[in-house]
């Protein structure tokens, strides 16, 4: 029985050695068990703030999208106003044109007819026929002209005979 007793012993220390390693082992998986926890916990928490971001992140694209959409439309609003002003500057100006034009000749027909005696201008009495007759011809100065000019320079120039002379 003494043999039995020290085998009853030695299997209750073995028995208490092994409830102490599963003891241990056990305390080490919760242990881990809970840095597990913790881990998973940071990840969800990583991951609404990433989703918040995210969504914060499209929010700012939409509102960029919306502002260029209505930066070109307001764009093609100004264009419109821009070429919509410069027609109608040219327009003004077309008819300005004729207008500073139509002062000194009021159509085509005026001015061909300038030169035309018998046409009625103005206060729609006709002009005088213009008469050689009544007025005498204009002298002819221009020969007069070029001989006081030749003359002239001759004397401000000496000949080559009367360089030599000298």
């Amino acid at each position: 029985m003494e043999r039995r007793g020290g085998d009853v012993a030695t299997l209750q220390a073995q028995m208490e050695s092994l409830r102490l390693e599963l003891e241990a082992r056990i305390s080490d998986l919760e242990a881990e068990r809970r840095t597990m926890v913790t881990t998973m916990e940071e990840l969800r928490d990583d991951r609404t703030l990433m989703r918040g971001r995210l969504l914060e992140a499209r929010e700012r694209e939409r509102e960029a999208e919306m502002a260029r959409a209505q930066i070109a439309a307001d764009y093609e609003i100004l264009k419109d106003r821009v070429l919509k002003k410069r027609r109608e500057q040219q327009r003004q100006a077309q008819q300005a044109m004729p207008a500073r034009t139509g002062s000194a000749f009021a159509s085509l027909d005026d001015i061909v007819s300038l030169g035309d005696p018998s046409v009625v201008r103005g206060g729609g009495l006709p002009r005088p026929e213009a008469s050689t007759a009544s007025r005498p011809p204009l002298p002819d100065r221009r020969r007069e002209r070029e001989e006081e000019e030749v003359s002239s320079s001759r004397r401000q120039r000496p000949t080559e005979g009367e360089q030599r002379d000298e």
